[in-house]
C-alpha cells in the first residue's frame, strides 16, 4: 500500500470521527415555537429574545423556549439544555433527549426545549448552554434586567 493511500484512509477515518456528532449552528431564546403539522421541519420562532426584563426579583418567567439548529449527522445522539448564571451557577435544565439520525445527513437537526416557571433570583448575565453527548456544544449569553 502506498504512502498516499495510507494518508487518504486516515483522512477518511478522521472525517468519519468528525461526523460522529452534530455541531452547533445556532441557539435562540424565544417566547413561542410553532411547528407545521404537515411539514415537521418547518419551525417558526416567535419573539426572539436578546434579553429578558422583570419588574422585581426574584422573577418568574412563565414560559420560554430554547431552540437550536445542529448540523446533520449519521448517528443517534443525545442533547440537553441548561441555563446558568455567568458565574456558572445552575438555574435550570432540561431532561436529556435522544435524537435519531435524519435520512439525509445534509439536513440540519432542529431541537427545542420549553422552560416553564423559570426563576431568576437577580438581574445579570446568564447563558443558555447546549450539551451534545454530555459535552458543551455552545452557548448563548443573555441579560436579565430590572424594568423601570
Amino acid at each position: 500500500m502506498s504512502h498516499s493511500s495510507i494518508i487518504w484512509r486516515r483522512m477518511s477515518s478522521l472525517a468519519d470521527e468528525i461526523d460522529e456528532y452534530p455541531s452547533l449552528l445556532g441557539i435562540i431564546l424565544c417566547e413561542r415555537v410553532l411547528q407545521d403539522v404537515l411539514r415537521r421541519d418547518a419551525i417558526s420562532c416567535i419573539n426572539i429574545y436578546s434579553g429578558l426584563s422583570a419588574a422585581a426579583f426574584p422573577a418568574v418567567i412563565p414560559l420560554v423556549y430554547a431552540f437550536a439548529q445542529l448540523s446533520g449527522c449519521s448517528h443517534q445522539f443525545t442533547y440537553q439544555f441548561r441555563i446558568e448564571k455567568d458565574d456558572g451557577e445552575f438555574v435550570a435544565g432540561s431532561s436529556q433527549v435522544s435524537v435519531e439520525p435524519l435520512p439525509n445527513k445534509q439536513t440540519p437537526h432542529k431541537i427545542v426545549t420549553a422552560f416553564s416557571g423559570l426563576t431568576f433570583e437577580a438581574p445579570g448575565l446568564y447563558h443558555v448552554i447546549l450539551e451534545v453527548e454530555g459535552e458543551q456544544a455552545g452557548s448563548l449569553p443573555f441579560h436579565v434586567n430590572q424594568s423601570a
